[in-house]
Formats: C-alpha cells, sequence, structure tokens
C-alpha cells in the first residue's frame, strides 16, 4: 500500500506469501526517510562459544559455525575439511534441521582471532548474520532449540580430526528471541547507508 502526500510519502509491505509474520514501512519526508520493521518473534535457546573451564584473560572459543543455503557435501569438501586441515581442529559435527541449513561444532579451543580467521576462512557459505553477530557479542551464538515448522536437530556427520577433544564440563546457555525470518535491510537515510540484521 502506498499513501503520497505534499512533503510525505508511506510505504507499507507486507509479504504476499506470508503476510502474518512481518510488516515492512517506510516514511520519506523532504529530508529524511525513516524505516522500520516489525516481525513475528520466536523464543529460541542456545549454546555459547566461550570456554568456561578455561581463565577469562586467555578468550579461547569453541568452534561454532552456522551455514545456510549450502549442499552438504560441497561445505565439506570446500569449507570445512580445508579450514579443519589448515586450522588443525579436532572433530567436527555437523548437526542440521532443514536441508541446505547446517551447523558445524568443534569442541577445539581456539584464541578469539584465531576464532575469527576461521569463521573469515568459512565465508562464504558461512552465514552473514552468524559472522557479524559473533563479531558485534564477542563470542559466537549456536541455537540447540528447535525453530518454528522445522525438525529436531541431529547430527549429520562427523568429521575426525586432528586434536583429541571431549565434550566440555561446562557450558554457556543463552536464550533470545528472534524474527521467524531472516533481516537483511539495507535502506539509505540521508547520506549514510545504514544497514540492519538480525539473528536468526
Amino acid at each position: 500500500m502506498q499513501l503520497n502526500l505534499p512533503y510525505f510519502n508511506l510505504d507499507l509491505h507486507t509479504p504476499l506469501t506470508d503476510p502474518v509474520r512481518s510488516f515492512d514501512a517506510r516514511i520519506t519526508l523532504p529530508n529524511h526517510t525513516f524505516f522500520f520493521k516489525a516481525s513475528q518473534k520466536q523464543r529460541l535457546y542456545g549454546v555459547i562459544s566461550n570456554c568456561l573451564d578455561e581463565p577469562p584473560e586467555k578468550f579461547m572459543h569453541y568452534i561454532f559455525m552456522d551455514f545456510d543455503e549450502t549442499p552438504l557435501p560441497r561445505l565439506i569438501r570446500k569449507t570445512l575439511i580445508p579450514v579443519q586441515v589448515e586450522f588443525r581442529i579436532g572433530d567436527i559435527f555437523i548437526l542440521s534441521d532443514k536441508e541446505g541449513s547446517y551447523r558445524a561444532i568443534s569442541w577445539s579451543k581456539r584464541p578469539w582471532m584465531t576464532y575469527l580467521h576461521i569463521l573469515h576462512h568459512c565465508y562464504p557459505p558461512l552465514d552473514y548474520n552468524f559472522f557479524a553477530w559473533t563479531i558485534r557479542r564477542g563470542a559466537a551464538t549456536l541455537r540447540d532449540s528447535n525453530k518454528a515448522d522445522r525438525m529436531k536437530q541431529k547430527i549429520v556427520q562427523v568429521l575426525r580430526g586432528y586434536e583429541p577433544t571431549s565434550f566440555p564440563s561446562k557450558i554457556g546457555h543463552c536464550m533470545y528471541d528472534t524474527g521467524v525470518e531472516k533481516i537483511v535491510n539495507i535502506k539509505r537515510l540521508g547520506d549514510v547507508m545504514e544497514i540492519g540484521f538480525s539473528k536468526v
């Protein structure tokens, strides 16, 4: 729907495929444009990459990765095995709850900067929102609860690694509200390009 008045323009957008889940609005004035999005939310639970059994000053992290829209054989061959070899990572457990959507976990511990290098080597197909929020928060969050309309996560492949690892005795948990659908919006506000994204 569009409303045009002198010095005022209002655009409303609701996706035709699912009108209940999200709503966009843009208000354009002579010198400013305001954009906002409302989206149905969902409460998810996850684990964080911080190694709680290491001194905090070491900034050690478990290797968490999130991938979307990539076939599993290609993900393994082109991304995970090369990274596992280069950084001498232990076993990698690949989980999935939907075709083309994968999470990879290794209980190997690496310093923060090394972990960022590993993520950089995985991008793409590493999920951009996952990468951005990991940097923003100073730790990765990998969900372990089920998303709406998806089956339970299960291990679909294990890549044997280069060092022995074991399930940690302590691991951090978190809870967060997120949109049901991905939000990546780029809108021009005056002369400034603003990029907004939401963790999914």
